[in-house]
């Protein structure tokens, strides 16, 4: 029995195109965020200052860096707290209220993540990208970006001025993740909608400073406890400059902070994106091979 090439090809394709769907994969060549991916927020923790927490709702596990210190205030729901350090009575939680698992001490993960993250903020800020004016609501489509070699589409942010009412687009293009580079101080006070896009896809890369110091400042509030269904969608990443958070709905993460103190306070609710474990994603890929074999058995059958 003959069978023609194309035949192969279309079943190959189709057989495929149905792995691709099962999998929950994210595209191995972007830009990662590492172990940064099992915290909703990491804080530096520099000098020994403190991550401050008050009347906020966190989906999604805190870590505190160097000899930092996490006072929390309710009432208010937070994940699992981890500390980079020993236990030297660096937390606090004032309110009998407040729900949260640990803390925990010794963490060598948050290290590990803070390391990593510094070193990505510095090379994806490193890096050619197309120049935008953020002034008011704006669109911005990743297939306008400039394409590094690692599968990312960067912009240059070169001017932000937006209020509470603004809208930030960012339109994907199924191949590029999305990176933004900010030099200057910025109050993201803005929503954010994301098409063909995670939160975990677009990065709002601040660059400036070394060494923990130096950066610009960071201040997010689009006023979402007064308009719920206010949304700042996408992962921050600040390591050398101050982060204070207010009145903000997220669907993303906060990196940074600095050897300042850092605020999350009045309102807040920060959701991490879920990652699939990897438990799931080796099934999965399994059944997927298996469905490929099949349909490969039955055509030569």
């Amino acid at each position: 029995m003959k069978i023609r090439l194309e035949s192969i090809k279309v079943i190959i394709v189709t057989s495929l195109g149905g792995l691709v769907g099962l999998l929950p994969l994210q595209r191995t060549m972007a830009f990662t965020i590492g172990g940064g991916s099992d915290y909703a927020v990491l804080f530096e923790g520099a000098g020994g200052n403190t991550l401050q927490v008050t009347n906020v709702t966190v989906n999604g596990n805190l870590g505190v860096g160097n000899t930092g210190k996490f006072t929390f205030s309710g009432p208010g729901t937070l994940g699992r707290i981890d500390f980079s350090a020993g236990n030297t009575a660096q937390f606090s939680s004032n309110n009998g209220a407040n729900v949260f698992t640990g803390p925990f001490y010794n963490v060598a993960a948050v290290t590990t993540a803070l390391n990593s993250l510094s070193s990505l903020n510095t090379a994806l800020g490193g890096e050619s990208g197309t120049n935008v004016n953020i002034n008011g609501s704006t669109t911005i489509n990743a297939s306008a970006g400039s394409f590094d070699l690692n599968g990312n589409s960067v912009f240059n942010v070169t001017g932000f001025n937006t209020t509470n009412t603004d809208i930030l687009t960012i339109n994907g293009d199924g191949l590029h993740d999305v990176v933004l580079n900010f030099t200057s101080s910025a109050n993201f006070n803005n929503q954010v909608v994301l098409n063909g896009l995670t939160s975990d896809q677009v990065l709002y890369n601040f660059v400036g400073g070394s060494n923990l110091t130096g950066g610009p400042t960071l201040q997010i509030n689009d006023n979402g406890q007064n308009h719920p269904t206010n949304l700042v969608q996408g992962d921050f990443l600040n390591p050398n400059g101050p982060i204070s958070v207010v009145n903000t709905n997220l669907f993303g993460r906060v990196f940074g902070g600095d050897t300042h103190d850092m605020q999350i306070v009045s309102g807040v609710t920060i959701n991490a994106p879920r990652v699939p474990d990897a438990g799931s994603t080796v099934l999965l890929m399994g059944l997927s091979l298996a469905l490929l074999v099949a349909a490969k058995r039955k055509l030569f059958s």
